[in-house]
């Protein structure tokens, strides 16, 4: 009996799993280090869960724990209170979550114990305390939070998971291939026996702040991330889904609007060095600057005769939608902020209460009189699940820094349960950095996406070739 009918020889389920999620749990079920890196919409959590009460009935594991970001923990609840068992009692469920004082009141005799990335770090003494030296299956959702090796996130995460089994759950790109380090090192830990190996097998130059900026042999980089790991994409596995339309809608900005642009533009580009190379780390940081001026009002200060186009396309593609809902992805918050304070729609970002996440999503999901909803693409592109019930268009305000921000955003609307064919509008300000923006969004099909326009250094006429409108 496979590792997926032994589940449901003991459990239901709501739904059965498609034939490449049964294959997945088949193939990482048995082991106990993971990868599960499907795209998003490709049903993660329902793979997950299979591996994890595979570890329960097996005698592998006493207790799953799965970390996450908080958004997430109310949907995993809802998922798992789905699942009956078909004899004895049903799997037991509970969530870490609430002030101190409660969270020292919650138990840890448990089938599924769920928390946030945050509470379990913080409180990492008491997990440690309560599971440690038991058989615990430990899952981490949206494992892109431990992707930096010396960050704090990692280490804490690295240390619980010596002497237990573990998945770890992402379907977006990495946004520069030296990522995949902590993945490996989690899941395959043979692979490489520390970074400077890792360094030295992939490694080919560095900036002035010793971060890679070109690589060699990411073919064999790749072979090493899925050694015990499963990387889907939806034209892989959903061939029926509906397809997705990806458009650009140019526009020109005010003429005030853009001489601002150019004025700070140039200002900016003064402060490149001159001649030589310019790192991918520099190229980065003039991006940010010059990316919100764009659509951000502040940039203005109250003068109304000054208004940024950015905020007409929305009205433009309102109109050309009718009834029909529209979700507007933007890189930063100001935009958001603008947004809300000039159509009166709910908005998320990252200084967004979680219950008014919620109350916004529940508006919009509901209220037929809510047709427009404003997100950031990284606050937004995690946690939140039901617009491809109620929404087929995105326009994107300011382009997706990287593939892994177009990758989460776009899977709020094309994913599984998606009926109609969806409609994506990236917004380029003509004489603007949004086009060469643009022009980099590489292959989404590879986990390991190529830094920033695949190129380590740039010359300074190439950066303002890009500041300006062109790409490289």
């Amino acid at each position: 009996m496979t590792p997926h009918d032994l589940v449901l020889h003991h459990f239901e389920f709501p739904f059965p799993l498609r034939e490449y999620q049964s294959d997945a749990v088949n193939e990482l079920a048995p082991l106990d280090r993971t990868g599960l890196y499907l795209e998003p919409g490709l049903g993660k959590t329902a793979v997950s869960t299979f591996c994890a009460l595979y570890k329960l009935i097996m005698g592998q594991a006493e207790t799953v724990l799965a970390v996450m970001p908080p958004l997430l923990v109310d949907q995993w609840a809802a998922w798992l209170s789905k699942i009956k068992r078909r004899e004895g009692k049903q799997p037991t469920i509970h969530k870490y979550a609430g002030p101190p004082a409660k969270r020292k009141e919650i138990g840890f005799k448990t089938d599924f114990k769920l928390s946030g990335v945050q509470l379990f770090k913080q409180d990492i003494e008491r997990f440690n305390d309560e599971l440690g030296g038991k058989n615990i299956h430990v899952i981490l959702d949206e494992a892109q939070c431990i992707k930096n090796v010396d960050s704090n996130n990692y280490r804490v995460y690295r240390d619980f998971v010596e002497f237990n089994t573990h998945q770890l759950l992402t379907g977006t790109p990495l946004n520069v291939p030296v990522d995949a380090y902590a993945y490996i090192k989690l899941v395959s830990p043979g692979t490489y026996r520390n970074l400077l190996h890792f360094t030295n097998a992939h490694v080919t130059e560095i900036d002035i702040f010793k971060a890679p900026t070109a690589y060699k042999d990411l073919d064999i980089l790749t072979e090493n991330l899925l050694i015990n790991a499963v990387r889907k994409t939806k034209e892989d596995v959903l061939k029926d889904l509906p397809e997705c339309v990806v458009s650009t809608v140019e526009y020109n900005l005010d003429p005030a609007h853009y001489k601002l642009y150019v004025t700070l533009a140039n200002n900016k580009l003064l402060e490149l060095p001159d001649g030589g190379k310019i790192d991918a780390t520099q190229v980065s940081a003039l991006f940010h600057a010059l990316g919100q001026i764009v659509c951000q009002w502040s940039y203005f200060g109250q003068d109304e005769k000054l208004k940024a186009k950015a905020y007409s396309l929305v009205e433009e593609v309102l109109d050309e939608l009718g009834s029909k809902k529209l979700i507007v992805f933007t890189n930063y918050k100001r935009t958001n902020q603008e947004m809300v304070r000039r159509f009166g729609c709910p908005g998320i970002w990252s200084e967004v209460s979680h219950d008014e996440k919620q109350a916004g999503l529940k508006r919009f999901l509901n209220d037929d009189k809510c047709r427009l909803i404003t997100m950031n693409m990284v606050a937004g592109g995690v946690g939140l699940d039901g617009f491809q019930h109620v929404c087929t268009d995105a326009l994107y305000l300011e382009p997706p820094v990287t593939p892994a921000h177009l990758t989460q955003s776009l899977s709020r609307v094309h994913r599984e349960g998606q009926k109609h064919s969806v409609s994506v509008r990236l917004g380029v300000a003509l004489g603007t950095l949004q086009r060469s923006r643009v022009d980099v969004l590489t292959d989404k099909e590879s986990l390991i996406a190529p830094i920033q326009g695949s190129k380590a250094y740039l010359t300074p006429e190439e950066v303002r070739h890009m500041v300006f409108g062109g790409s490289v």
